[in-house]
Protein backbone atom coordinates (compact mmCIF):
# COMPACT_ATOMS: atom_id res chain seq x y z
CA UNK A 1 0.00 0.00 0.00
CA UNK A 2 2.57 2.18 0.57
CA UNK A 3 4.42 1.88 -2.87
CA UNK A 4 0.81 3.28 -4.16
CA UNK A 5 0.77 5.88 -1.84
CA UNK A 6 4.47 6.92 -2.57
CA UNK A 7 3.32 6.92 -6.58
CA UNK A 8 0.24 8.73 -6.37
CA UNK A 9 2.41 11.68 -4.39
CA UNK A 10 5.11 11.49 -7.03
CA UNK A 11 2.58 11.80 -9.53
CA UNK A 12 0.89 14.88 -8.16
CA UNK A 13 4.13 16.79 -7.52
CA UNK A 14 5.08 15.95 -11.33
CA UNK A 15 1.68 17.21 -12.69
CA UNK A 16 1.78 20.33 -10.46
CA UNK A 17 1.19 22.82 -13.39
CA UNK A 18 -1.89 23.33 -15.73
CA UNK A 19 -0.05 22.82 -19.02
CA UNK A 20 1.64 19.25 -17.77
CA UNK A 21 -1.48 18.35 -16.60
CA UNK A 22 -3.05 19.08 -20.18
CA UNK A 23 -0.26 16.89 -22.01
CA UNK A 24 -0.59 14.01 -19.69
CA UNK A 25 -4.50 14.49 -19.82
CA UNK A 26 -4.06 14.37 -24.18
CA UNK A 27 -1.49 11.47 -23.73
CA UNK A 28 -4.29 9.60 -21.71
CA UNK A 29 -7.26 10.45 -24.42
CA UNK A 30 -4.95 9.22 -27.08
CA UNK A 31 -3.63 5.90 -25.60
CA UNK A 32 -7.82 5.50 -24.78
CA UNK A 33 -8.75 5.84 -28.28
CA UNK A 34 -6.20 3.42 -29.40
CA UNK A 35 -6.67 1.01 -27.48
CA UNK A 36 -10.53 1.01 -27.97
CA UNK A 37 -10.12 0.90 -31.44
CA UNK A 38 -8.09 -2.18 -31.02
CA UNK A 39 -10.88 -3.60 -28.62
CA UNK A 40 -13.24 -2.95 -31.63
CA UNK A 41 -11.25 -4.23 -34.59
CA UNK A 42 -10.73 -7.64 -32.04
CA UNK A 43 -14.42 -7.92 -31.65
CA UNK A 44 -15.23 -7.30 -35.53
CA UNK A 45 -12.52 -10.24 -37.05
CA UNK A 46 -14.41 -13.10 -38.38
CA UNK A 47 -12.69 -16.37 -37.43
CA UNK A 48 -12.77 -18.58 -40.73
Amino acid sequence: MDYLDAFIFSLDNMLDTKRKRHIIGGILLSASALFGGLAVTVFTIKNE
